[in-house]
Order: C-alpha cells, then structure tokens, then sequence
C-alpha cells in the first residue's frame, strides 16, 4: 500500500511536470490509478484520485486518453463525494479531504469533456457542490467549478434528478459560490450577518465568475417564483454578495 500511495504521487507529479514520460504507459496508469480509488486504504485512494486529475490537466481538450476509463473514474468518485463510501464490513467511512480531492478531480474530468460526466450528475451534484465547498486551493477550486459549470450546461435537468426539492439543489450550489468569497484568515463567527467582510471574487478567474454569474441567473429564472422562497432564507450578506457579486437582484 505505501509502494502504491508513493507511485500514484509519482503520477502526478510526472503528469504536472514531464508529462511526455509517461505518455506510452498511460492507458495501464490509468488503470491501475482508477481501481485504486478504494477508501479502504485512504492514503493510496487519495493519492490515486489526486493523480489521476493531474492527468485530465495535462489531456487539456484531447479526450481520447480518458475515454476507455472515464465510466468507471465516475463511479468511483461518487460515493467519496456522497459520502457512502464503506469498507468491507459494510461500515460508513470518514476520510478526510477526500471528498474536496474528488470534487477537483471531477471537475478535471468534467473539463475535459464534460459528457463524461453530465448523464450521471444529478446522482452526485449535492455532494459535489459539497466538496467544492471545502477545496483551499485556489487552482484547484477553479477547476472544480469550471467542470461543474460545464457538466450542469450540458444536463440542466440534472438540477431536478437529485431526489431534493429544487430549492434545497440551488441553496447547495449558492453556498459552494459563497465559499469563493469566505476570507483565507480571520473567519468572522458573524461572517454571514455580521459586518460585510466577504472577500472579492480572484480577480485572475474572471472568466468563471462570469460563467458562475450567468449560471446563477438562470438559475434563478428557472425556479420561478421558489426563487422568492430560496433569497428569503439567505443570511443578509450572502443576499448582498448575490446581488453586488452576482447580480441576482
């Protein structure tokens, strides 16, 4: 297990930085990364999820290396990000910073293209929006939302499979946005109705913000007069920063 967690870190580092040496084994990396997202052993499953989104970095907008193992990276991912993740006793397992790990690494894969993981999303969209929620890194972060935009364009309906009310979807999805605005340091008690202190959108991500915006929006046009429901129990700033931020005036 300690060989395999250290070789899945190597894949990734390989993939980030000389992607061109592992070109040629690719498809049985894969493999082996892909069946090793087991949270059985949670230092190795972390590793191998991490990696294998590294690779979906480096395959840019070329599909074809991910097609074969896109299904079955899917379901793996799905319950570290529902958190039904079990061992062999059938016993629910806590694995920390698993689900943010996942949530990256859907959105890498979602990047890519985002029908790999569009058919299956209302399966797993609350708890996605969950792991986006937790990621610290910023780069990683942005690519999380960048594939979850994506993967919600290409199946809206997706919103209503979840087994929740509408409602309960769309305060799920605002809240992963509010985390982009939740200060690095000093993390106020009050921070949701206390003194505004929420932080500005990275200006280097522009681009997304303006993809979150539009998504919000409609959004907020497809739900209708529940939409009067969902802002009338937002804590005051997380209303202002939909309106100043978002415009969902």
């Amino acid at each position: 297990s300690g060989v395999r967690m250290s070789a899945f870190a190597l894949l990734g580092d390989l993939a980030r930085l000389t992607p061109s040496l592992i070109e040629a084994g690719l498809p049985q990396l894969l493999s082996e990364a892909i069946s090793s997202i087991d949270p059985v052993h949670p230092a190795t499953c972390n590793n191998a999820v991490w990696a294998v989104g590294e690779v979906c970095v480096r395959c840019g907008e070329n599909a074809g290396p991910l097609i074969p193992h896109a299904a079955d990276l899917v379901a793996s991912l799905i319950p570290l990000l529902m958190g039904n993740a079990v061992d062999m006793d059938g016993n629910e397992l806590s694995l920390p910073g698993i689900a943010e790990n996942a949530a990256t690494t859907m959105g890498r894969l979602a990047s890519v293209k985002a029908e790999f993981v569009a058919p299956e999303l209302g399966r797993f969209l609350l708890g996605w929006c969950d792991g986006m929620s937790k990621i610290a890194n910023p780069a990683e972060r942005r690519d999380a939302f960048t594939g979850f935009v994506r993967a919600v364009r290409v199946n809206p309906h997706s919103i209503q499979n979840t087994g929740s009310e509408m409602g309960e979807v769309i305060t799920s999805i605002l809240f992963a946005v509010v985390s982009w605005h939740i200060p690095s340091s000093d993390i106020a008690p009050n921070l949701l109705s206390g003194p505004y202190r929420f932080a500005p959108f990275p200006a280097e991500f522009s681009e997304l913000l303006s993809a979150l915006r539009h998504l919000l929006l409609d959004l907020k046009t497809s739900s209708g007069e529940g939409w009067n429901q969902i802002e009338a129990q937002m804590p005051s700033n997380v209303k202002r920063l939909m309106h100043e931020v978002y415009g969902l005036s």
